[in-house]
């Protein structure tokens, strides 16, 4: 009895349901209770480590027999920051909506972006610049041999970016429930990798070009390579671990085995083929030929579009079918499949929440919740959980309801509220000013 209390605790927790729904605890409370915010805090402080340690790498001078390679300066790390971070933005902002039915919170987007810009890139520059060496690569920067990029760096670069994918699969494999969400947290984990990635090389860039007389304007030098990394290419270190999430994806909605194992390997082998590739072209095709391959590359991103478009319409097709069965069993109200299965209704809600903040809460977490209900129906149905899912179940169904009574669950009957806006009341001059009567001045008065 223990151990079924204590897994039902452990599921409760994974599904983003309160161990102890305490009515009385307060937004600290439940802050500092929070499991992933103390393991966002401390990856946090481990990133601080690993960036620093690589900025120690690159900006001091080396001394090589024949001379010193000077380092990269603060002004050229800091122009370079001003200018990968438009990118990182744009696609960290269009994964997280991507992942539309069954979004994360901050903490975990915050999570895997860390893990791809700090931990993966601090693993990724020492296995490279060593197997630069061994692959027999000469020159300062070992890592940066054609050899390396093609036949180290692609395999070393998708372990250490998938790596958190796969750890939270593990963890939290109740919670990724659909393509969306791994896709879209395997593409926040590479564009945090590519973010500090194009740093250093707009760094070494513009680092390089103020130490060449030749070159009038260094940033106007940099800016080539900003377009290049930073907008023509810029989809590819997203593109290739979203493979990744494909796979991982497939393997928590299987029930075999084998599958199970194979799918994230086949995820895995394809955004290492997709990186060689990529690396190998970059690095043997002059510049002036690179341009029917951008083309090729834009194809196989726009059939990669088209298939999350036609999973989102699947998801949300699965998510109607699957609260119908609650609704049949008089669980759920009738409007609610249809309410939280489309986007539009959902924004609806949103937007009618946000002008009601003391709603806006608990309409987030009926709509997540509302989620993994169909979810958890759907893998009920599928035979991937035993029987413990329908104690998570309950208490998903029990946690609505609660939450129902607050929550915007429909924005049919519901209007916008605009807060109103009290001005100060303005005196004349020559006025008198109003005088505010209190309790008992009466008895003052004669």
């Amino acid at each position: 009895m223990a151990q079924t209390h204590k897994l039902e605790r452990r599921a409760r927790v994974l599904n983003g349901i309160p161990r102890d729904p305490v009515p009385g605890r307060s937004p600290a409370q439940r802050l500092l209770r929070n499991p992933w915010v103390w393991s966002t805090l401390v990856l946090a402080l481990v990133s601080f480590v690993g960036l620093w340690d690589m900025y120690a790498m690159m900006h001091p001078d080396v001394e090589v027999p024949g001379g010193i390679i000077p380092g990269i300066t603060n002004q050229s790390f800091i122009l370079a920051a001003k200018y990968a971070w438009p990118t990182a933005a744009v696609w960290v902002a269009l994964f997280v909506l991507l992942d539309r039915f069954r979004r994360q919170n901050v903490w975990m987007y915050l999570l895997v972006f860390l893990w791809g810009g700090a931990m993966s890139t601090w693993f990724s520059i020492y296995v490279n610049t060593w197997m630069g060496e061994k692959l027999g690569v000469s020159g300062a920067d070992p890592s940066a041999g054609a050899r390396s990029a093609v036949f180290s760096a692609p395999f070393v670069e998708e372990i250490a970016k998938t790596a958190i994918i796969f750890l939270l699969a593990i963890l939290l494999r109740y919670r990724l429930v659909s393509t969306l969400q791994t896709v879209s947290m395997a593409g926040i984990a590479g564009i945090g990798f590519a973010f500090v990635e194009n740093i250093v090389y707009y760094a070494r860039a513009h680092n390089f070009a103020t130490l060449t007389p030749e070159i009038v304007d260094p940033e106007a030098a940099m800016l080539e390579l900003v377009m290049l990394r930073g907008v023509y290419t810029s989809f590819g270190h997203p593109l290739f671990t979203a493979m990744t999430g494909f796979g991982i994806a497939v393997a928590l909605r299987h029930r075999s085995k084998i599958v199970r194992i194979c799918a994230p390997l086949a995820g895995f082998a394809l955004s290492c083929l997709g990186h060689m590739i990529f690396n190998g072209i970059s690095s043997v095709v002059p510049g002036e030929q690179l341009r029917i391959y951008w083309f090729m590359a834009l194809g196989l991103v726009l059939m990669v579009v088209i298939a999350l478009v036609g999973q989102t319409i699947t998801e949300g097709r699965r998510i109607r079918a699957r609260l119908t069965d609650f609704v049949r069993s008089g669980w759920l109200e009738e409007s609610d499949p249809f309410m939280y299965s489309r986007w539009r209704s959902r924004v609806a809600m949103i937007t009618v929440a946000v002008f009601q903040p003391r709603r806006l809460p608990a309409t987030l977490e009926v709509m997540r919740m509302m989620t993994e209900l169909a979810y958890l129906r759907d893998s009920i149905t599928r035979g991937l959980v035993d029987e413990a899912g329908y104690g998570r179940a309950r208490g998903l169904l029990e946690r609505i309801e609660q939450r129902r009574l607050i929550a915007v669950t429909s924005s049919a009957g519901e209007r916008i509220i605009w807060p109103k806006l009290k001005l100060p009341r303005r005196v004349g001059v020559g006025q008198p000013v109003p005088v505010p009567v209190t309790a008992g001045s009466h008895l003052n008065q004669r």
